[in-house]
Protein backbone atom coordinates (compact mmCIF):
# COMPACT_ATOMS: atom_id res chain seq x y z
CA UNK A 1 0.00 0.00 0.00
CA UNK A 2 3.31 2.19 0.90
CA UNK A 3 4.09 1.75 -2.28
CA UNK A 4 1.23 2.44 -4.00
CA UNK A 5 0.63 5.72 -2.43
CA UNK A 6 4.50 7.05 -3.43
CA UNK A 7 4.00 6.59 -7.11
CA UNK A 8 0.41 8.38 -6.30
CA UNK A 9 2.37 11.25 -4.96
CA UNK A 10 5.09 11.11 -7.82
CA UNK A 11 4.52 14.07 -10.30
CA UNK A 12 6.56 12.59 -12.93
CA UNK A 13 5.03 9.38 -13.12
CA UNK A 14 1.16 11.03 -12.53
CA UNK A 15 2.37 13.49 -15.65
CA UNK A 16 2.88 10.53 -17.90
CA UNK A 17 -0.20 8.76 -16.95
CA UNK A 18 -2.46 12.07 -17.89
CA UNK A 19 -0.48 12.19 -21.00
CA UNK A 20 -1.87 8.55 -22.36
CA UNK A 21 -5.01 9.29 -20.50
CA UNK A 22 -5.20 12.96 -22.37
CA UNK A 23 -4.33 10.81 -25.80
CA UNK A 24 -7.03 8.32 -24.89
CA UNK A 25 -10.01 10.80 -23.62
CA UNK A 26 -9.41 12.94 -27.03
CA UNK A 27 -9.74 10.33 -28.93
CA UNK A 28 -12.55 8.93 -28.29
CA UNK A 29 -15.23 12.32 -27.25
CA UNK A 30 -13.30 13.86 -30.06
CA UNK A 31 -13.82 18.05 -30.32
CA UNK A 32 -15.56 17.87 -26.93
CA UNK A 33 -12.37 17.41 -25.24
CA UNK A 34 -11.78 21.23 -26.48
CA UNK A 35 -14.38 22.74 -24.23
CA UNK A 36 -11.86 21.78 -21.20
CA UNK A 37 -8.79 23.42 -22.65
CA UNK A 38 -9.11 26.70 -21.12
CA UNK A 39 -7.92 24.09 -17.46
CA UNK A 40 -5.02 23.01 -19.24
CA UNK A 41 -4.62 27.10 -20.65
CA UNK A 42 -4.73 28.66 -16.90
CA UNK A 43 -1.55 25.96 -16.16
CA UNK A 44 -0.13 27.25 -18.54
CA UNK A 45 -0.69 30.71 -17.84
CA UNK A 46 0.33 29.85 -14.22
CA UNK A 47 3.82 29.31 -15.29
CA UNK A 48 4.37 31.95 -18.13
CA UNK A 49 3.28 34.53 -15.31
CA UNK A 50 6.48 33.74 -13.75
CA UNK A 51 9.29 33.56 -16.50
CA UNK A 52 10.59 36.71 -16.68
CA UNK A 53 10.97 37.52 -12.52
CA UNK A 54 13.06 33.73 -13.17
CA UNK A 55 15.06 34.73 -15.52
CA UNK A 56 15.81 37.98 -14.19
CA UNK A 57 17.05 37.35 -10.75
CA UNK A 58 18.44 33.68 -11.60
CA UNK A 59 20.86 35.56 -13.92
CA UNK A 60 22.28 38.16 -11.68
CA UNK A 61 22.96 36.02 -8.81
CA UNK A 62 23.95 34.04 -11.59
CA UNK A 63 27.03 36.12 -12.08
CA UNK A 64 26.95 37.84 -9.19
CA UNK A 65 27.93 34.05 -7.77
CA UNK A 66 31.29 33.99 -9.64
CA UNK A 67 34.62 34.66 -8.06
CA UNK A 68 35.40 37.69 -10.70
CA UNK A 69 35.31 38.82 -14.45
CA UNK A 70 37.84 36.54 -15.85
CA UNK A 71 36.28 33.22 -14.43
CA UNK A 72 32.86 34.39 -15.86
CA UNK A 73 34.32 35.52 -19.00
CA UNK A 74 36.00 32.13 -19.46
CA UNK A 75 33.04 29.91 -18.29
CA UNK A 76 30.39 32.18 -20.95
CA UNK A 77 33.27 31.30 -23.89
CA UNK A 78 33.05 28.08 -23.39
CA UNK A 79 28.89 27.56 -22.55
CA UNK A 80 28.95 29.45 -25.85
CA UNK A 81 30.78 27.32 -28.19
CA UNK A 82 29.47 24.34 -26.86
CA UNK A 83 25.97 25.58 -27.54
CA UNK A 84 26.93 26.82 -31.17
CA UNK A 85 29.32 23.11 -31.95
CA UNK A 86 26.14 20.95 -30.68
CA UNK A 87 23.71 23.22 -32.84
CA UNK A 88 25.77 23.27 -36.03
CA UNK A 89 25.86 19.09 -35.52
CA UNK A 90 21.68 19.03 -34.84
CA UNK A 91 21.44 20.52 -38.45
CA UNK A 92 23.59 18.13 -40.03
CA UNK A 93 21.45 15.66 -38.15
CA UNK A 94 18.56 17.04 -39.43
CA UNK A 95 19.33 17.00 -43.39
CA UNK A 96 20.74 13.92 -42.97
CA UNK A 97 17.26 12.32 -41.16
CA UNK A 98 15.28 13.98 -43.84
CA UNK A 99 17.09 12.97 -46.97
CA UNK A 100 17.75 9.11 -45.82
CA UNK A 101 13.75 8.90 -44.59
CA UNK A 102 12.22 11.27 -47.44
CA UNK A 103 8.91 11.93 -45.60
CA UNK A 104 7.77 14.04 -48.13
CA UNK A 105 7.27 11.75 -50.84
CA UNK A 106 4.61 9.73 -52.15
CA UNK A 107 2.28 11.50 -49.39
CA UNK A 108 -0.88 14.35 -49.72
CA UNK A 109 -2.26 17.06 -47.46
CA UNK A 110 -4.93 17.47 -49.15
CA UNK A 111 -8.34 18.14 -47.03
CA UNK A 112 -5.79 19.16 -44.00
CA UNK A 113 -6.49 23.15 -42.31
CA UNK A 114 -3.94 24.94 -42.80
CA UNK A 115 -3.25 27.41 -39.96
CA UNK A 116 -2.68 31.05 -40.61
CA UNK A 117 0.90 31.96 -39.37
CA UNK A 118 1.91 35.73 -39.18
CA UNK A 119 4.92 36.79 -41.34
CA UNK A 120 7.40 38.66 -38.88
CA UNK A 121 9.23 41.55 -39.53
CA UNK A 122 11.96 41.89 -41.74
CA UNK A 123 14.68 40.45 -40.17
CA UNK A 124 18.57 41.60 -40.05
CA UNK A 125 21.32 41.92 -38.18
CA UNK A 126 20.30 45.38 -36.95
CA UNK A 127 16.45 45.10 -36.36
CA UNK A 128 18.14 41.81 -34.43
CA UNK A 129 20.77 43.49 -32.57
CA UNK A 130 18.98 46.57 -31.80
CA UNK A 131 15.74 44.28 -30.46
CA UNK A 132 18.35 42.71 -27.73
CA UNK A 133 18.08 46.64 -25.60
CA UNK A 134 15.37 47.80 -23.63
CA UNK A 135 15.05 51.33 -23.42
CA UNK A 136 12.25 50.79 -20.68
CA UNK A 137 13.24 48.14 -18.03
CA UNK A 138 9.63 48.13 -16.76
CA UNK A 139 7.91 48.19 -20.53
CA UNK A 140 10.40 44.75 -21.40
CA UNK A 141 9.14 43.02 -18.07
CA UNK A 142 5.26 44.12 -18.84
CA UNK A 143 5.95 42.69 -22.63
CA UNK A 144 7.06 39.48 -21.42
CA UNK A 145 10.50 40.21 -23.64
CA UNK A 146 12.37 37.43 -22.10
CA UNK A 147 15.85 38.08 -24.16
CA UNK A 148 15.80 41.38 -23.67
CA UNK A 149 15.05 40.91 -19.46
CA UNK A 150 18.13 38.62 -20.08
CA UNK A 151 20.27 40.92 -21.43
CA UNK A 152 19.44 43.64 -18.56
CA UNK A 153 20.25 41.03 -16.25
CA UNK A 154 23.59 40.14 -17.58
CA UNK A 155 24.58 44.08 -17.46
CA UNK A 156 23.28 44.63 -14.03
CA UNK A 157 24.74 40.94 -12.85
CA UNK A 158 28.10 42.27 -14.17
CA UNK A 159 27.61 45.62 -12.40
CA UNK A 160 26.84 43.85 -8.95
CA UNK A 161 29.52 41.94 -9.30
CA UNK A 162 31.99 44.80 -9.92
CA UNK A 163 30.61 46.01 -6.56
CA UNK A 164 33.41 47.17 -4.35
CA UNK A 165 31.32 47.46 -1.20
CA UNK A 166 31.73 43.84 0.08
CA UNK A 167 28.60 44.46 2.41
CA UNK A 168 26.53 46.73 -0.05
CA UNK A 169 27.25 44.13 -2.52
CA UNK A 170 25.93 40.93 0.21
CA UNK A 171 22.72 42.94 0.60
CA UNK A 172 21.71 43.23 -2.92
CA UNK A 173 22.06 39.20 -3.43
CA UNK A 174 20.63 38.65 -0.69
CA UNK A 175 17.18 40.36 -1.57
CA UNK A 176 17.67 38.69 -5.25
CA UNK A 177 18.55 35.01 -3.26
CA UNK A 178 15.04 35.33 -1.32
CA UNK A 179 13.27 35.90 -4.26
CA UNK A 180 14.54 33.20 -6.21
CA UNK A 181 13.74 31.15 -3.21
CA UNK A 182 9.91 31.85 -3.21
CA UNK A 183 9.92 31.86 -7.32
CA UNK A 184 11.36 28.11 -6.63
CA UNK A 185 9.01 27.11 -3.69
CA UNK A 186 6.54 28.81 -6.64
CA UNK A 187 7.31 26.85 -9.61
CA UNK A 188 7.17 23.55 -7.61
CA UNK A 189 3.66 24.46 -6.93
CA UNK A 190 2.85 24.66 -10.15
CA UNK A 191 4.62 21.39 -11.24
CA UNK A 192 2.42 19.60 -8.89
CA UNK A 193 -0.82 20.47 -11.17
CA UNK A 194 0.94 19.24 -14.56
CA UNK A 195 -0.72 16.30 -14.43
CA UNK A 196 -3.91 18.19 -14.42
CA UNK A 197 -3.21 20.20 -16.90
CA UNK A 198 -1.16 18.23 -19.09
CA UNK A 199 -4.22 15.78 -19.33
CA UNK A 200 -6.51 18.39 -20.95
CA UNK A 201 -4.30 20.19 -23.10
CA UNK A 202 -3.24 16.37 -25.23
CA UNK A 203 -7.19 15.21 -24.43
CA UNK A 204 -7.62 18.73 -27.03
CA UNK A 205 -5.15 18.33 -29.22
CA UNK A 206 -5.77 14.28 -29.72
CA UNK A 207 -9.52 15.28 -30.00
CA UNK A 208 -9.38 18.14 -32.62
CA UNK A 209 -6.94 15.67 -34.94
CA UNK A 210 -7.87 12.50 -33.77
CA UNK A 211 -6.43 9.30 -35.94
CA UNK A 212 -5.04 12.33 -38.87
CA UNK A 213 -1.26 12.16 -36.48
CA UNK A 214 -1.01 9.35 -37.37
CA UNK A 215 -1.42 9.83 -41.08
CA UNK A 216 -0.50 13.01 -43.36
CA UNK A 217 2.08 14.63 -41.54
CA UNK A 218 3.46 11.70 -39.46
CA UNK A 219 6.20 10.72 -42.15
CA UNK A 220 7.70 14.15 -41.24
CA UNK A 221 6.78 14.16 -37.46
CA UNK A 222 8.44 10.65 -37.33
CA UNK A 223 11.27 11.74 -39.31
CA UNK A 224 11.67 14.82 -36.99
CA UNK A 225 11.65 12.99 -33.88
CA UNK A 226 14.43 10.25 -34.98
CA UNK A 227 16.50 13.39 -35.50
CA UNK A 228 15.96 13.93 -31.68
CA UNK A 229 16.82 10.82 -30.76
CA UNK A 230 20.08 10.77 -32.56
CA UNK A 231 20.98 14.46 -31.35
CA UNK A 232 20.54 12.92 -27.97
CA UNK A 233 22.38 9.79 -28.38
CA UNK A 234 25.27 10.94 -30.69
CA UNK A 235 25.78 14.20 -30.32
CA UNK A 236 24.70 15.08 -26.86
CA UNK A 237 25.87 10.83 -25.47
CA UNK A 238 29.09 11.35 -26.96
CA UNK A 239 30.05 14.66 -25.24
CA UNK A 240 28.83 13.59 -21.85
CA UNK A 241 31.44 10.32 -21.92
CA UNK A 242 33.85 13.06 -23.40
CA UNK A 243 33.36 15.64 -20.42
CA UNK A 244 31.81 13.24 -18.19
CA UNK A 245 32.57 9.99 -18.64
CA UNK A 246 28.68 9.30 -18.17
CA UNK A 247 26.55 7.18 -20.02
CA UNK A 248 24.23 8.76 -22.15
CA UNK A 249 21.17 5.73 -20.81
CA UNK A 250 22.50 7.18 -16.80
CA UNK A 251 21.82 10.68 -17.97
CA UNK A 252 18.29 10.49 -19.16
CA UNK A 253 17.48 7.99 -16.35
CA UNK A 254 18.76 11.14 -13.44
CA UNK A 255 17.04 13.97 -15.84
CA UNK A 256 13.78 11.86 -16.16
CA UNK A 257 11.45 14.95 -13.91
CA UNK A 258 12.98 17.66 -16.08
CA UNK A 259 12.32 15.89 -19.79
CA UNK A 260 8.48 14.89 -18.30
CA UNK A 261 8.27 18.72 -17.37
CA UNK A 262 9.63 19.86 -20.79
CA UNK A 263 7.27 17.06 -22.79
CA UNK A 264 4.31 18.58 -20.72
CA UNK A 265 4.54 22.38 -20.93
CA UNK A 266 6.38 22.66 -24.11
CA UNK A 267 8.03 25.64 -22.10
CA UNK A 268 12.34 26.29 -21.65
CA UNK A 269 11.93 29.09 -19.81
CA UNK A 270 9.49 27.69 -17.53
CA UNK A 271 11.62 24.49 -17.01
CA UNK A 272 14.32 26.21 -15.53
CA UNK A 273 14.40 25.74 -11.71
CA UNK A 274 13.71 22.13 -12.61
CA UNK A 275 16.41 21.42 -14.59
CA UNK A 276 18.52 23.61 -12.33
CA UNK A 277 17.14 21.04 -8.94
CA UNK A 278 18.29 18.30 -11.29
CA UNK A 279 21.63 19.71 -12.45
CA UNK A 280 23.03 20.24 -8.70
CA UNK A 281 21.48 17.40 -7.12
CA UNK A 282 21.64 14.86 -9.71
CA UNK A 283 25.24 15.68 -11.31
CA UNK A 284 26.51 17.78 -8.71
CA UNK A 285 26.78 21.02 -11.16
CA UNK A 286 27.90 24.41 -8.89
CA UNK A 287 25.60 26.25 -8.25
CA UNK A 288 26.86 29.71 -10.45
CA UNK A 289 27.74 27.98 -13.18
CA UNK A 290 24.08 25.60 -13.00
CA UNK A 291 22.27 29.53 -13.74
CA UNK A 292 24.38 31.04 -15.52
CA UNK A 293 24.48 27.97 -18.14
CA UNK A 294 20.98 26.54 -17.67
CA UNK A 295 19.12 30.26 -17.78
CA UNK A 296 21.22 31.39 -20.63
CA UNK A 297 20.78 28.06 -22.57
CA UNK A 298 16.89 28.29 -22.29
CA UNK A 299 17.28 31.57 -24.46
CA UNK A 300 19.91 30.89 -26.93
CA UNK A 301 20.55 27.03 -26.94
CA UNK A 302 18.37 25.13 -29.55
CA UNK A 303 18.98 21.63 -30.86
CA UNK A 304 15.99 20.33 -31.51
CA UNK A 305 14.76 23.70 -33.34
CA UNK A 306 17.88 23.10 -35.81
CA UNK A 307 16.86 19.46 -36.52
CA UNK A 308 13.14 21.00 -37.26
CA UNK A 309 14.23 24.13 -40.02
CA UNK A 310 16.50 22.01 -42.54
CA UNK A 311 13.61 18.81 -41.83
CA UNK A 312 10.94 21.11 -42.88
CA UNK A 313 12.67 22.61 -45.93
CA UNK A 314 13.54 19.23 -47.40
CA UNK A 315 9.94 17.89 -46.46
CA UNK A 316 8.86 20.62 -48.63
CA UNK A 317 10.96 20.10 -51.50
CA UNK A 318 10.07 16.76 -51.57
CA UNK A 319 6.77 17.01 -51.31
CA UNK A 320 6.71 19.86 -54.90
CA UNK A 321 9.48 17.47 -56.46
CA UNK A 322 12.07 20.80 -55.80
CA UNK A 323 15.83 19.28 -56.62
CA UNK A 324 18.15 21.19 -54.01
CA UNK A 325 21.85 21.35 -54.66
CA UNK A 326 24.94 20.41 -52.41
CA UNK A 327 25.60 23.81 -51.75
CA UNK A 328 21.87 24.11 -50.67
CA UNK A 329 22.48 21.77 -48.10
CA UNK A 330 25.24 24.26 -46.68
CA UNK A 331 22.86 27.03 -46.97
CA UNK A 332 20.66 25.67 -44.62
CA UNK A 333 23.23 23.87 -41.90
CA UNK A 334 24.61 27.09 -41.67
CA UNK A 335 20.92 29.70 -41.97
CA UNK A 336 19.71 27.30 -39.13
CA UNK A 337 22.32 27.36 -36.55
CA UNK A 338 22.21 31.23 -36.86
CA UNK A 339 18.40 31.22 -36.51
CA UNK A 340 18.56 28.85 -33.59
CA UNK A 341 21.33 30.64 -31.57
CA UNK A 342 19.77 34.21 -31.79
CA UNK A 343 15.72 34.03 -32.61
CA UNK A 344 15.26 33.56 -28.78
CA UNK A 345 13.53 36.82 -28.74
CA UNK A 346 11.41 36.09 -32.01
CA UNK A 347 7.48 36.14 -30.92
CA UNK A 348 5.88 33.62 -31.55
CA UNK A 349 8.81 30.87 -31.49
CA UNK A 350 9.59 27.62 -33.57
CA UNK A 351 6.06 28.08 -35.92
CA UNK A 352 7.37 31.91 -36.82
CA UNK A 353 10.87 30.76 -37.43
CA UNK A 354 9.35 28.15 -39.72
CA UNK A 355 8.18 30.31 -41.83
CA UNK A 356 11.36 32.81 -41.79
CA UNK A 357 13.19 29.84 -43.23
CA UNK A 358 11.03 28.27 -45.52
CA UNK A 359 10.72 31.76 -46.82
CA UNK A 360 14.35 32.83 -47.10
CA UNK A 361 14.99 29.67 -49.31
CA UNK A 362 12.11 30.61 -51.71
CA UNK A 363 10.23 27.81 -50.96
CA UNK A 364 6.07 27.41 -50.98
CA UNK A 365 5.16 28.37 -47.73
CA UNK A 366 1.18 26.95 -47.33
CA UNK A 367 2.85 23.75 -45.68
CA UNK A 368 4.16 25.49 -42.71
CA UNK A 369 0.39 26.50 -41.76
CA UNK A 370 -0.42 22.73 -41.98
CA UNK A 371 2.90 22.17 -39.76
CA UNK A 372 1.40 24.42 -37.40
CA UNK A 373 -1.77 22.38 -36.94
CA UNK A 374 0.04 19.74 -35.15
CA UNK A 375 2.58 21.76 -33.67
CA UNK A 376 2.48 20.75 -30.38
CA UNK A 377 3.42 17.50 -30.86
CA UNK A 378 6.35 18.81 -32.76
CA UNK A 379 7.36 21.05 -29.65
CA UNK A 380 7.13 18.88 -26.93
CA UNK A 381 10.09 17.51 -28.76
CA UNK A 382 12.19 21.19 -29.65
CA UNK A 383 11.79 21.73 -26.18
CA UNK A 384 12.93 18.75 -24.65
CA UNK A 385 15.92 18.43 -26.46
CA UNK A 386 16.52 21.79 -25.93
CA UNK A 387 16.57 21.98 -22.65
CA UNK A 388 18.16 18.62 -22.18
CA UNK A 389 20.92 20.05 -24.24
CA UNK A 390 21.12 22.87 -21.85
CA UNK A 391 21.65 20.53 -19.30
CA UNK A 392 24.32 18.28 -20.88
CA UNK A 393 26.35 21.53 -21.58
CA UNK A 394 26.45 22.83 -18.25
CA UNK A 395 27.52 19.39 -16.94
CA UNK A 396 29.89 19.55 -19.97
CA UNK A 397 31.10 23.13 -19.10
CA UNK A 398 31.15 22.48 -15.25
CA UNK A 399 33.75 19.53 -15.49
CA UNK A 400 35.45 21.38 -18.36
CA UNK A 401 36.16 24.36 -15.39
CA UNK A 402 36.59 21.67 -12.38
CA UNK A 403 39.76 20.49 -14.54
CA UNK A 404 40.70 24.44 -15.59
CA UNK A 405 40.95 24.94 -11.72
CA UNK A 406 42.57 21.99 -10.51
CA UNK A 407 44.99 22.54 -13.30
CA UNK A 408 45.90 25.87 -11.99
CA UNK A 409 46.20 24.86 -8.44
CA UNK A 410 48.45 22.27 -9.76
CA UNK A 411 50.69 25.28 -10.94
CA UNK A 412 50.66 27.63 -8.77
CA UNK A 413 51.70 24.90 -6.52
CA UNK A 414 54.98 23.52 -9.00
CA UNK A 415 55.58 27.25 -8.90
CA UNK A 416 55.22 27.73 -4.97
CA UNK A 417 57.87 24.88 -4.39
Amino acid sequence: MEKVKKILVNTTVMTLVAMVLGAIFGIIFGETMGEFKFIGNIWLDLIKMIIIPLVFCLMITAIADQEDAVSLGRISIRTLVFYVITTLFATIIGISAAMILKPGLGISLEGLTAVDVSKPAELTAQTFITSLFSNNIFGTFSSGNVIQTLVIAILLGVAVLKMKNKEHKEFVLKGFRSINDVIFLYINMVIKLAPVGVFFLLADTFGLYGFSIFTSVAGFIGTFWVGIILLMLLVYGSSLWMFARMNVFTFLKKSMPVWMFTLASCSSSASVPVVIKSAKEDFNVPDGIAKFGLTLGSQINSGGSAILYPAVLIFISQLYGIELEFSTFISMAIVATLLCTTSGGVPGGGIVMMLVIVETFGMPVEVVGIIAGFYRFIDMGTTTSNVLGDLVGTICVSKWEERTIANNKAKASNLAS
